[in-house]
């Protein structure tokens, strides 16, 4: 029974870490990107990263604007893409 209950929380646990590989971009313009995020073992800052890189096609550099709590462990970055 234990073991059980041990199998089971590795196999939860292991779900959890394959679901989180890496930031979503889930919008993006040239003035703007909304980046989802998980909290929990992404940050902020790579949230930015993603946005950095989103916005650097466009020549620009990404600013945080805010970030939104949409559940326990899913986050939103807004960012605005500025003149260098």
């Amino acid at each position: 029974m234990v073991f059980a209950r041990g199998s089971l929380w590795l196999s939860m646990l292991a779900g959890l870490c394959a679901c989180s590989a890496d930031v979503q971009i889930v919008e993006t313009t040239a003035s703007a990107v909304t980046v989802r995020y998980d909290g929990i073992t992404q940050s902020l800052e790579d949230a930015a990263a993603a946005a950095n890189k989103a916005c650097a096609a466009y020549g620009k550099t990404a600013h945080w604007r805010s970030t939104s709590k949409m559940g326990i462990s899913e986050r939103s970055a807004h960012f605005d893409c500025v003149s260098r």
